[in-house]
Order: structure tokens, then C-alpha cells, then sequence
């Protein structure tokens, strides 16, 4: 009877043992599966994340919500695993501005760069409303340019840097959208960035193509092909985004002239290949109404899915 009742606690005790050994398992089968499962791009979270910029306020150059926002945008990089590097800079007496870097470099040795940027500011003046009380105003910016900022942010989250055999640079640029106002310049903050670019942000010089993001979540937003981009790599995104049957967003039917001040024409100059997406056809900007609920999850799903598929499979 005393050995039946100790094989019986033996028993019991491996039995037990074999239990936790599953249960711990399954615990950490659970913790490691955001990194086995490859997450794609949400234009849902997306849209949640441009709503929580545009709920800081006006991102205007030199306020406080402009760095308030900037410093949870820093926050949020690094919590997804990318080194984040500051660029500060003076725009004029009392107004500084601050280019935010988020780099992930690749594992491969000499893996060449690509470089994507956006503007995440917002214009000092609403003074394209038909109203001409809104005009002294700071308009909220949701597709100007929360739309592309936050697009960033979740291809930071998704996006496999290993897979595009590729070192992946995210680039937010401040003081871009003043220009023609008093005081400012166009696109200060990517003009900045570029002449500084060997020295300032060595890990992303050189880059092999610069892709620029701007008002790229508008409902129905329409992405036409510019003259002054690298053919070979416009072409290549925008056939990944037909292979998507995203060709109504990326349409090939027209082709626009660049941008002589724009971001494009800054890389252009120091000889970098440049792909520009962007709305030109957005009615808002640059007024009051230019608010989160004019924002698409569908639009930002389709500008999303595309670039991740193509940094992912293509370049």
C-alpha cells in the first residue's frame, strides 16, 4: 500500500511537471509570436496614429505642440526597435526646428541605403481658406502632413529591414510647409538634412533612392507620376501598386511637373535618385478643413501595402 501510494504521488508530481512544461510553452510560444508572425501594413492603425498627432494641436515650427508631438513620435520609434537621431537647427531668432531620423541597418555588409521622408509640421497659417477669419489661424495639418508622418510610423512597425536587403531610413522633416509667409523659407527642414547629410546622418548618406511622402491619406487621393523622378524605381512602385490593383491610386495615366522648391528637386540637385507620392489634387490644404475625419484608412492602406511590398520584394 505505501509503494502504491508513492508511485501514486509520483505520478502526480510528473504529470504535474508536464502540465507547467505545456503551459509555460504555450506562454512563451504567445511572447514570441509578434516576431514570428510578418505583420502588414494596417491603414486603420494608421489613421489612428495621424489622429493622435493631430490631437497634440497645430504642429507649427518653434510651439509647443509641435514638440510635444515631435517627442512622442521619437517615443514611439524607438519603442519599435529604430535608432533615432535629432537633428536640431535654427530657423530664425527664437524659432527652432528639429529634423527627426529613424534608422534600421541591415545585417548584410555594405547594404545600400533607402531613404524615406515626410513632412510632420503644420503651416503657420490657414491662408488658403475661404474664410478670411480662418486665414491668421494654424490649420490642424491631418493630410498636411500628418497623413505621411504617421504612414512612416506604421511601416516602422511592420516592415521586415532584413527582407529589402537594404539599410531603411525614415526621415520627418520640420519647417517644410511656411513657405511664402514672412520670415520662412520652403522646406527648410529637408533642405537642412540634405547639404548636412555626410556628416550629420552617416548610417543613411548616399541613399540609393529617396522616396517623398506628402498628403497621401485624402479619400479618393490620386498619385500621378512626376517628370523629375528616377524613371526605373517610379516605375517599379507604381506597377507594385497595380500587381495590388492599387493602379486608381497610382495612375499612370498623366504625368506632372516636379516641384522646383520641393523635396524632390533638393535631392535631385545632389544627384540622389527621388520618387515623389503625393495628392496634388487634395482641395484642403491649407485651411481649416484639412481635419482627421477627411483622412482615409483605404487610401493610406493602399500607399502602405505598396511601398511595403516594394521595399520588401523589389528594390
Amino acid at each position: 500500500m505505501q509503494r502504491l501510494r508513492s508511485y501514486s504521488i509520483e505520478l502526480i508530481l510528473v504529470v504535474t511537471l508536464g502540465v507547467a512544461v505545456v503551459f509555460f510553452g504555450y506562454l512563451g510560444y504567445g511572447l514570441l509570436q509578434p516576431d514570428l508572425v510578418n505583420d502588414t501594413f494596417s491603414g486603420t492603425r494608421a489613421l489612428d496614429t495621424a489622429k493622435t498627432m493631430v490631437e497634440f494641436g497645430p504642429r507649427v515650427t518653434g510651439t509647443g505642440s509641435n514638440a510635444k508631438m515631435g517627442d512622442w513620435l521619437i517615443a514611439q520609434l524607438r519603442t519599435l526597435g529604430w535608432d533615432v537621431v535629432i537633428q536640431p537647427f535654427t530657423v530664425s531668432e527664437g524659432v527652432e526646428g528639429r529634423n527627426i531620423i529613424a534608422v534600421q541597418s541591415n545585417t548584410k555588409p555594405g547594404a545600400p541605403v533607402i531613404l524615406l521622408t515626410t513632412p510632420y509640421d503644420t503651416r503657420l497659417a490657414a491662408d488658403a481658406d475661404a474664410n478670411p477669419n480662418n486665414r491668421q489661424r494654424s490649420g490642424p495639418g491631418a493630410n498636411e502632413a500628418a497623413s505621411g508622418a504617421a504612414l512612416l510610423v506604421e511601416l516602422a512597425r511592420v516592415l521586415g529591414v532584413q527582407s529589402t536587403g537594404h539599410t531603411i531610413c525614415l526621415a520627418f522633416f520640420d519647417a517644410e510647409q511656411n513657405g511664402g509667409l514672412p520670415g520662412w523659407d520652403a522646406n527648410m527642414g529637408s533642405t537642412v538634412f540634405v547639404r548636412s547629410l555626410p556628416t550629420s546622418v552617416p548610417r543613411c548618406a548616399s541613399p540609393r533612392v529617396v522616396v517623398s511622402l506628402d498628403q497621401v491619406g485624402a479619400p479618393g487621393q490620386v498619385f500621378p507620376q512626376t517628370d523629375g523622378a528616377d524613371p526605373a524605381f517610379q516605375s517599379a512602385i507604381w506597377q507594385t501598386a497595380a500587381n495590388l490593383d492599387y493602379e486608381a491610386t497610382f495612375t499612370n495615366t498623366e504625368t506632372i511637373k516636379s516641384n522646383p522648391a520641393g523635396v524632390q528637386a533638393a535631392f535631385a540637385a545632389e544627384k540622389i535618385p527621388t520618387v515623389t507620392i503625393s495628392g496634388v489634387d487634395f482641395p484642403l490644404i491649407h485651411t481649416m478643413q484639412d481635419t482627421v475625419d477627411r483622412l482615409s484608412a483605404e487610401t493610406l492602406q493602399a500607399t502602405g501595402m505598396t511601398l511595403e511590398t516594394w521595399l520588401e520584394t523589389e528594390p
